[in-house]
């Protein structure tokens, strides 16, 4: 504040080595103060750009009593004070309108806006209400387009803001829809197969093999599962522009002559591992069997960015071997090329869904119906000329207890977001989604639009 008050001694030694102080004390003190509170923005910025509301609501109250309370100046000295005066609120006013906080914000901009507008009046020769009107109209222009100069940066920048939460909240849903869609379901095969080696191995250990094998497979699905979320995350980045530095995607490396299978998610030899590195060398092992090595995963589980109904029949098979519910699919195979982007993705993440659920609810099921038909004519209401694609996903009642684990998320409330999120993903599409009991068993059915909806017909 030292140089305001600096400014302010400044402002007064010139109207008192001219000796023109006594003949204008109407305008000079609110000036004064206008000048000082100026003088200490420009010397304290940018840290004053938030705290000016408070003084210069102060500033304006000691102008706006100054009008009412004091007589028009008669010199000419007064009007060039007061016209000072207004020029300096008008630039607090837009800095304050700028950067202050809102409710402070809008007090200091009344009470200068006031003080603008009817600094003129006590001049009018005509006290009557038409012409005072009028002056208080004109003034009340430049109080406006001080508002506007510095709210609508303001405005511009609060839009963005909000622009930057929903784009980052929208990419926390879509993460969060990726993991549960497909990492979990890798998991949940991971967990029913490790209940079933727990049981096999008591009675028939030589059958516990095979189900490690699924686990590992399962596990590998679910580490590329992870793998292609993160990917997407990298290219997100730069407005979907990759990093040069990036590692090619293991989609995108070219073929080679090698025979051998894919090590992108193979673990290191036991010799490369930290805990291998840091200690002495072992004796060698005893020699042993050769066992068979693990059946290689699929090269893309997920080769797509977005999965589709393409990759149905994998799905499928790989829940049918993972455990002893059959899923059998039923779609005419020229459906892929029917569907757009957006609707193959959603019918993909629908049947991931319900079989999720069928592994989790309903672990003693024998059976699960996928059926995809494809249909000429439309069941949307809201989309009358745009040919569906109805799913119906339909299993019968579980006869296995739930396990303790299973118990345990029930009672605390968890796995209870993925038909609510399928259903707001289904409606964003266009389509239906209901669900509920059948037949004794379950089913979830859908109707999806083919294609994008076409605009309504024009009279």
């Amino acid at each position: 504040m030292g140089t305001g008050l600096t400014g302010c001694a400044a402002l007064l030694a010139f109207p008192l080595a001219y000796g023109t102080w006594p003949a204008v004390p109407y305008g000079a003190v609110p000036a004064l103060a206008s000048a000082a509170l100026l003088l200490w923005a420009v010397a304290r910025w940018p840290g004053s750009r938030d705290r000016l509301a408070r003084p210069l609501a102060l500033v304006g109250s000691l102008s706006l009593m100054t009008t009412v309370a004091c007589d028009p100046p008669s010199a000419p000295w007064g009007s060039v004070w007061r016209l000072a005066e207004m020029a300096m609120l008008l630039m607090l006013l837009a800095v304050v309108a700028r950067w202050a906080p809102l409710r402070q914000a809008v007090i200091a901009a009344v009470v200068a806006g006031v003080a603008v507008a009817t600094w003129t009046l006590p001049l009018v020769p005509d006290p009557s209400v038409l012409p005072l009107a009028g002056a208080a109209a004109f003034w009340t222009l430049p109080v406006l387009g001080a508002a506007v100069v510095g709210g609508y940066p303001r405005l511009v920048e609060n839009r963005r803001r909000r622009l930057v939460i929903e784009t980052r909240r929208s990419q926390q849903l879509e993460l969060a829809q990726d993991l549960h869609d497909f990492v979990a379901h890798d998991i949940s095969g991971i967990v029913a197969q490790a209940q079933a080696a727990r049981f096999v191995a008591e009675s028939d250990p030589g059958q516990a093999l095979p189900a490690l094998e699924r686990i590992e497979r399962a596990g590998l699905n679910a580490l590329a599962s992870m793998d292609r979320t993160v990917r997407m995350l990298h290219e997100a980045h730069g407005n979907g522009i990759s990093r040069p530095d990036a590692p090619t995607p293991p989609q995108a490396r070219p073929a080679t002559d090698d025979p051998r299978p894919s090590e992108a998610h193979q673990p290191p030899p036991a010799s490369q591992t930290p805990d291998a590195l840091n200690s002495p060398p072992a004796a060698p092992p005893p020699q042993q069997a050769p066992t068979l090595p693990a059946p290689p995963l699929d090269s893309t589980p997920h080769p797509e960015p977005l999965p589709g109904v393409a990759q149905l029949p994998t799905l499928i098979a790989r829940f049918t071997s993972a455990g002893a519910t059959e899923a059998r699919l039923t779609m005419p195979p020229t459906t892929p090329e029917t569907l757009s982007r957006e609707t193959s993705s959603t019918a993909y993440r629908m049947v991931v869904e319900a079989l999720t659920n069928v592994r989790r609810h309903a672990p003693g099921s024998a059976r699960v119906e996928v059926t995809l038909t494809p249909a000429t004519g439309s069941d949307l209401t809201a989309h009358p000329r745009v040919p569906t694609l109805e799913i119906q996903i339909t299993n019968d009642a579980g006869t296995a207890p739930a396990t303790a684990l299973r118990a345990r998320r029930q009672r605390a409330g968890h796995g209870g977001r993925g038909l609510a999120s399928l259903r707001a993903r289904v409606q964003a599409t266009g389509g239906t989604l209901t669900y509920g009991p059948h037949d004794g068993g379950w089913r979830l059915r859908a109707v999806l639009p083919q294609t994008h909806p076409l605009p309504p017909e024009t009279t």
